[in-house]
């Protein structure tokens, strides 16, 4: 709750003051993913067990991809805590759903140390689909 309520790590997915979430809007998220076959969330945390953010991924499974997530708190920030985490993220997608044949995010043209990280994980600026509303961008990693 802390995390999305920060708008200084909500602000790079349009959030800038959080999202003010209470216990409940949080309890209904989590009511909302579980129930939902296609959408994995992950608490990420450091090596001595605290917490530093989340990974979460979403089948998106006609078009044969999974958009993926990071969010992290600002003092796991700048520390190679994501880069890990969204690798792992990306081998789990690729090992657990062979029917995935892309993993997609879409940075903020503003967010370069998002788009830094992006490339460290292998994923590259691509067209945007056409099946997908207009956004900022479209970088994808294939499982080939």
């Amino acid at each position: 709750m802390a995390l999305w309520n920060d708008g200084e790590v909500m602000r790079w997915v349009g959030f800038p003051e959080g999202l003010g979430y209470d216990a409940g809007d949080v309890a209904a998220w989590w009511r909302a993913v579980s129930a939902d076959p296609d959408c994995h969330h992950f608490v990420v945390r450091d090596g001595s067990g605290s917490f530093c953010g989340e990974v979460f991924y979403r089948v998106e499974r006609p078009a044969r991809r999974a958009a993926l997530d990071v969010k992290l708190c600002s003092p796991a920030q700048g520390l190679g805590v994501a880069t890990k985490a969204l690798g792992r993220l990306i081998e789990l997608v690729f090992a657990d759903e062979p029917e995935v044949d892309a993993v997609w995010v879409e940075p903020s043209a503003a967010n370069a140390a998002a788009r830094r990280l992006y490339e460290r994980c292998g994923l590259r600026p691509r067209p945007r689909p056409a099946d997908l509303p207009p956004g900022d961008s479209y970088w994808e990693r294939r499982r080939a």
